[in-house]
């Protein structure tokens, strides 16, 4: 089996309906929020990225407490990586692991999505105090 069926089944069983996209990315919803579960195409990499994209749009007064709060959320959350898109517009996140079989890869795609089930709202939270410091 390959690495995007092995994930998709992993997901299946964990009790998604995962679809691959058109750019090849696994497609899937949880807890109403759009996640893409996406990998490379060398089958003996078992590296993956579980991404949850432009969660928070930003105005040009906003970038500089977004970028302190992605730092600050990023070094609070284990394994998530918060972050700004190139054109500085929107905030972003993802979750990156590697996995050595499917028991592995299942229990951090778990750990993965419960960890981008709540980065939006522990980002709104951070954003709040840091604007309540003020």
């Amino acid at each position: 089996m390959n690495k995007k069926a092995l994930i998709k089944t992993t997901l299946i069983k964990m009790g998604y309906n995962p679809q691959i996209d058109n750019d090849g990315d696994i497609a899937l919803t949880y807890q109403m929020k759009k996640l893409y579960v996406i990998t490379s195409d060398d089958e003996d990499d078992q590296y993956v990225t579980a991404l949850l994209p432009q969660f928070n749009e930003l105005g040009r007064e906003e970038v500089m407490v977004a970028l302190v709060t992605c730092n600050k959320v990023t070094r609070e959350l284990k394994m998530a990586k918060v972050y700004l898109d190139p054109n500085l517009q929107n905030v972003s996140a993802s979750c990156e692991f590697f996995y050595t079989d499917e028991a592995s890869l299942e229990n951090a795609l778990s750990h993965a999505l419960r960890v981008l089930g709540v980065v939006r709202s522990v980002y709104r939270r951070e954003k709040e105090n840091l604007s309540d410091e003020k």
